[in-house]
């Protein structure tokens, strides 16, 4: 009995950041092309002021409480854009215009810490909705939205131009922009556990000796979308 307690509060396995999760809730079976709308809707709200960027993050929450996702969930793979966000963050608090002086009064400037604030908040409301989209979303669904919208957009044009360019190349090349994202996550989790594998400490060097790996998988990846879509006829040299 003991035992089944000890399974029972056991965390629940880690998953890959902004990998599909399998459901059948409203979110789910919600059309490709609403989320899509919500996403970018989402990522401009920063820019709208401070309460369409908390409506927003408010959304976000409680979309992923609908598909059963925690909210700490939404920022798993972040830490590496947190750092960044932090240097980014203090280079434009420090006032270098005033080197010698040592009084936090005209060191930093406070004037600045709105802008900060503002824009690591857009930052990380956008990608904490891109994990809640590619969670709840498949790259088939994904693709035949754009393709929807696609064809939606060329109806004024076919007429004048009807062979501009070819049909669903354009949503083609938007799709496999997007699929690069939870791929650049899947690798980065697998150059992870090979380098804690092999003894690897500390965050900085663990850090220098991922990003190699991970830029590799991405040209590989790349290297090998193209001679598939080459040997398909879709991709023309």
């Amino acid at each position: 009995m003991a035992a089944v307690k000890r399974r029972s509060r056991s965390p629940r396995p880690s998953r890959t950041p902004w990998s599909y999760r399998a459901g059948t809730t409203a979110l789910h079976r919600a059309p490709a092309e609403l989320k899509l709308l919500g996403l970018l809707a989402a990522s401009a709200s920063p820019a709208l002021g401070l309460p369409a960027a908390a409506g927003a993050a408010a959304l976000i929450l409680l979309g992923a409480a609908a598909a059963g996702i925690r909210p700490r969930e939404l920022l798993a793979g972040s830490r590496p854009l947190l750092v960044m966000l932090g240097v980014t963050a203090l280079l434009r608090l420090v006032n270098f215009s005033a080197p010698g002086s040592f009084r936090l009064s005209t060191l930093f400037r406070a004037g600045e810490l709105a802008g900060a604030a503002r824009l690591s908040a857009g930052i990380l409301i956008s990608f904490a909705g891109g994990s809640l989209f590619f969670s709840v979303t498949t790259m088939t669904e994904i693709r035949r939205s754009l393709e929807r919208a696609e064809r939606f957009l060329r109806r004024p044009f076919r007429r004048r131009q009807p062979d501009a360019f070819p049909q669903g190349q354009l949503s083609l090349a938007l799709a496999l922009m997007l699929a690069f994202l939870p791929r650049f996550f899947e690798l980065w989790e697998a150059a992870e556990t090979a380098v804690k594998a092999r003894g690897c400490t500390g965050t900085f060097r663990r850090v220098t000796a991922i990003l190699p790996l991970v830029a590799e998988g991405m040209l590989e990846s790349a290297s090998e979308t193209a001679a598939a879509l080459e040997a398909r006829g879709v991709l023309v040299k």
